[in-house]
């Protein structure tokens, strides 16, 4: 099992890794000391210990990137005011501390983390089989037309940026539309995908030609931006790369 805590302040990491190792000392731990850092990390951690209130990224938006992206970490806030933690239920956290800790409950936090996450993987376990474990596609939920939606990452052809709307032009439905910002759904997307345009980003699974301006994607031609298409070229053989080892 793993565990990452993510918190400015040093000496809260380590009080909370000094818990942790009283209540399981042979759990692995990882700190970081803002939110930029656990998410280039990646979201394989079990649990994490996530402070709301942080400079640059805050907690809560951290953990919401976590949820577009796949993890299904046992999140714990923690925070030094208890209004923040109002949306911790959109984010699926089963709890939070407030500093300064009281240490029964930050233990009883911890305790309660391990547990969840036991139950989590026993029945991930059961529904995987005994050998095999479940392919959940990549997926984030986006507001589009007064309802929420699912939407996969991999059948978004592109991701065109119009009049402050996001538009998702799938490869199997109707567009969807949303608002929101084109680097947030870069920085979620991964490295299938590609912005060859302030404007656009690109699938390379749906890119059927190219050249030094345009790129062909569906049977829409998209304009790549001056001085992207070398990095381009690189992301998109690395990209085949990738698929001739599976």
């Amino acid at each position: 099992m793993k565990l990452a805590i993510c918190d400015d302040e040093k000496d809260i990491r380590n009080y909370i890794e000094k818990s942790v190792r009283e209540v399981s000392p042979h759990i692995e731990i990882v700190s970081f000391p803002n939110a930029e850092n656990l998410l280039r990390y990646g979201t394989d951690a079990d649990i994490i210990f996530l402070d709301i209130q942080m400079p640059g990224m805050d907690g809560m938006k951290a953990a919401r990137i976590l949820r577009t992206t796949g993890s299904r970490a046992v999140i714990v806030f923690v925070t030094a005011l208890e209004d923040s933690v109002f949306d911790a239920f959109d984010v699926d956290a089963v709890q939070y501390i407030v500093k300064p800790f009281d240490k029964s409950r930050l233990t009883a936090a911890i305790r309660k983390a391990i547990d969840v996450s036991n139950e989590r993987q026993a029945v991930a376990d059961i529904l995987a089989g005994e050998n095999e474990k479940a392919v959940t596609p990549r997926a984030f939920t986006v507001r589009s037309g007064g309802v929420n939606t699912r939407v996969i990452l991999s059948d978004i052809a592109y991701a065109e940026i119009f009049d402050r709307r996001i538009v998702l032009h799938m490869q199997d439905r109707e567009c969807i539309e949303f608002y929101g910002r084109m680097t947030e759904l870069e920085h979620v997307s991964g490295s299938d995908f590609f912005r060859i345009h302030r404007a656009y980003l690109i699938n390379l699974k749906y890119v059927s030609s190219y050249d030094s301006k345009s790129v062909v994607v569906m049977g829409n031609t998209i304009p790549v931006a001056r001085g992207k298409y070398p990095e381009f070229v690189k992301a998109y053989m690395s990209y085949y790369t990738r698929l001739e080892r599976l």
